[in-house]
C-alpha cells in the first residue's frame, strides 16, 4: 500500500478543468480524493466526512474558499484540517481564513502543490 492512498483530501473547486486536473493529479499519486463543485457543496461534505486536507479554490459561487476556510476554523472538529488555498491572483491572505499555504494557479502549480501537501501532511 503507498504512503498516500489512506490520506483523504477534498477538492473545492467551480472550474470544472481545473478540478479534474487536480483529481486526476492526486489520485495518480495514489490519494482518496473527493471534488466539489462549489464551497458549499464543500462544506456539506467536510462537516460529514473526514479529510487529511482540503485544497480550495478562492473565489467560487454560493461560498468562497475564504468563507469556506473561516467556517471550517471555527469548528472544533474541523479547525486541524491543513488547509491550502489556490488562486489565480496574487496571494491574500485573510487574517480570518487562516489557511495553511496560498498558492497561485500558475505553471508550478503541480510542484508548489505536492511541496505543499508533503510538508502538511505526508512527511508530517
Amino acid at each position: 500500500m503507498d504512503k498516500n492512498q489512506a490520506r483523504k483530501i477534498l477538492i473545492a473547486e467551480d472550474d470544472v478543468s481545473m478540478r479534474r486536473f487536480l483529481e486526476v493529479l492526486l489520485q495518480k499519486d495514489e490519494f482518496d480524493v473527493t471534488a466539489a463543485h462549489d464551497g458549499a457543496e464543500a462544506l456539506s461534505i467536510a462537516l460529514q466526512k473526514d479529510f487529511d486536507l482540503i485544497i480550495t479554490d478562492a473565489v467560487m459561487p454560493n461560498l468562497s474558499g475564504y468563507d469556506l476556510c473561516r467556517i471550517l476554523r471555527q469548528d472544533p472538529h474541523k479547525r486541524s484540517i491543513p488547509i491550502i488555498l489556490l488562486s489565480g491572483h496574487e496571494e491574500k491572505e485573510d487574517d480570518k481564513c487562516i489557511a495553511d499555504r496560498y498558492l497561485k494557479k500558475d505553471g508550478e502549480l503541480k510542484e508548489t502543490l505536492f511541496r505543499a501537501i508533503n510538508e502538511l501532511i505526508v512527511n508530517k
